[in-house]
């Protein structure tokens, strides 16, 4: 009897000690998640359009989760620091981090950026807001119809953008790849630097993210004046504005940021992250803070996000090589 109930306490503390090694090794997946506080990776620095996006989703992610969001900005190479800093992080869901397009989808491909589209694990997509072409108000290009055929004609055209590699400076450089034209880029490190050369006279136009057009067209009282958005449809923000379409162009184009976390992130956390930014982007409360910063909702859950990514990695390939920014 004494032998019998030796061997049922062994065979006990064995179970005991087999669930306890399984819980151990399953990781935070079986854990309650969050149950400590995540860090938010902005890879620019504090007061531009991907810092905006952050800011905008961390407090409310804080209130879902339960736990506190805190944004840390790890500027450098055109995103490619604080996104790589991310990759690296542990995939627990506790270091999340603010994509584009560009980062996500172009820079891999330009530098040895110290990642690439499956580094991350995409959780969702935020926000977007259409690419537009603008001039000075004085400028001889009245619509997008006589500023292509200038560039046509052989005519020097010189434009500007946030900088070699942004969303806009891209967007440009495709929208010229499709019609068969060509224009001199003059860089700026910002879109306010931009905007600058344009009203100065430097440049003939700009690209630049939709969300940028409604300040620089308030602020300045009329010096500038926004050609088109290249937006499937015209934009909310600005109705006024015809769409590249309207104006004889077929060429849709948006800048977006989407939220992504180190590949390997367990695929409950990531669903449930997915699930609350969806609840958050879908409240009608969200619209009116996303107007105040001239984006529009574009939700996309993990999959579909992942499928933008590379649709538009594949789509930029042949253009970075055409300009002599693609990866050696």
């Amino acid at each position: 009897m004494i032998e019998l109930l030796s061997r049922r306490v062994r065979l006990a503390a064995r179970a005991g000690f087999v669930a306890s090694m399984a819980l151990a090794f399953a990781g935070p997946a079986l854990a309650e998640y969050p149950d400590k506080p995540i860090k938010l990776i902005v890879p620019f620095a504090q007061g531009g359009a991907t810092d905006q996006v952050g800011r905008m989703i961390a407090q409310p992610l804080e209130e879902v989760l339960g736990t506190s969001v805190a944004v840390v900005n790890q500027a450098g190479a055109g995103g490619a620091v604080g996104l790589a800093n991310l990759s690296r992080a542990r995939p627990d869901g506790y270091t999340l981090g603010i994509g584009s397009d560009s980062s996500l989808a172009a820079r891999p491909l330009m530098t040895e950026s110290g990642y690439t589209s499956e580094s991350f694990a995409p959780i969702a997509r935020l926000v977007e807001a259409p690419t537009g072409f603008a001039v000075a108000s004085n400028s001889k290009y009245q619509d997008l119809k006589s500023l292509v055929e200038a560039m046509k004609s052989g005519q020097k055209v010189t434009w500007s953008s946030p900088g070699v590699g942004s969303g806009p400076h891209l967007a440009a450089e495709t929208f010229f790849e499709k019609f068969g034209v060509q224009a001199t880029h003059i860089n700026a490190q910002s879109g306010k630097e931009a905007l600058v050369k344009l009203l100065s006279g430097e440049v003939d136009f700009v690209s630049a993210a939709g969300s940028n057009f409604p300040a620089m067209v308030s602020e300045n009282e009329g010096a500038i004046k926004v050609l088109g958005l290249a937006g499937e449809k015209r934009w909310p923000r600005m109705p006024d504005i015809p769409t590249f379409k309207e104006e004889g162009f077929d060429f849709i184009r948006s800048q977006w940021f989407g939220l992504v976390a180190p590949a390997g992130t367990p695929e409950d956390v990531v669903n449930k992250l997915a699930t609350e930014v969806e609840k958050i982007m879908n409240n009608p409360e969200s619209d009116k803070l996303l107007a105040n910063f001239h984006f529009s909702s574009a939700y996309q859950g993990p999959e579909k996000f992942a499928e933008q990514i590379q649709i538009e990695s594949k789509e930029l390939a042949p253009v970075l090589q055409r300009i002599g920014m693609a990866k050696k």
